[in-house]
């Protein structure tokens, strides 16, 4: 096999992995991981049983691979990365918070936030699936408790609050809200409970002498 034909095969094998991993996501948003069936990944993607066992040896095993290389990447697009790019701590938490909202899309309104889904199933039934969770909720943390300390050392953000606590707080916050406006289908929470969220996060801000 000569070095362009091999290249080929590498991409069509990982273009099969890639499309069994976004539609297991999609069944796991949909359905739960426990609603998840193989044969219906395979109806989806109209791949042989084969194809999937070539790239994964059970359901698990595609379970934990939408966690680390659907999942994570979906957090860290919509949550971590944006907070690594955030020059005044106040101001940009509470622009990344109205640019949420604005981006929140019917299809997530009804199926709330990925990462809590799968924690509120998965973490107490499966051990393998609570660490590899838990450890995106800890860079999440980890990443807003930075900008929080960031903003301290600038003077943005009050001295005296305590940045990994105040992270975990908003973070629960805001999974929260996600809560609840897949429970209402509707936005009206995010809008109503976000206004005393952007409340919160002013009154954390250092007052101009």
């Amino acid at each position: 096999m000569n070095a362009t034909v091999e290249k080929t095969a590498v991409r069509n094998a990982d273009a099969t992995r890639q499309k069994i991993l976004d539609v297991a996501f999609e069944e796991i948003l949909l359905k739960g991981y426990q609603g998840l069936r193989v044969d219906g990944v395979l109806k989806k993607t109209a791949l042989t049983k084969g194809a999937f066992y070539h790239h994964f040896g059970s359901k698990k095993e595609l379970g934990h691979a939408v966690i680390e290389e659907v999942l994570r990447p979906w957090i860290y697009e919509r949550w971590i990365t944006p907070l690594q790019n955030i020059d005044h701590s106040i101001d940009g938490l509470i622009e990344l918070l109205k640019e949420a909202r604005d981006e929140m899309t019917a299809c997530e309104l009804h199926t709330g936030c990925p990462l809590n889904n799968l924690t509120q199933e998965m973490s107490p039934l499966d051990e393998s699936f609570r660490t590899r969770i838990v450890a995106i909720w800890d860079e999440w943390h980890q990443a807003l408790a930075e900008v929080l300390e960031r903003g301290q050392r600038l003077e943005q953000v009050k001295s005296s609050l305590k940045p990994e606590n105040v992270a975990r707080f908003l973070i629960a916050t805001m999974e929260g809200i996600i809560g609840q406006c897949k429970c209402y289908m509707s936005d009206a929470a995010f809008y109503d409970a976000g206004e005393c969220l952007q409340d919160y996060l002013e009154s954390l801000r250092v007052e101009k002498a």
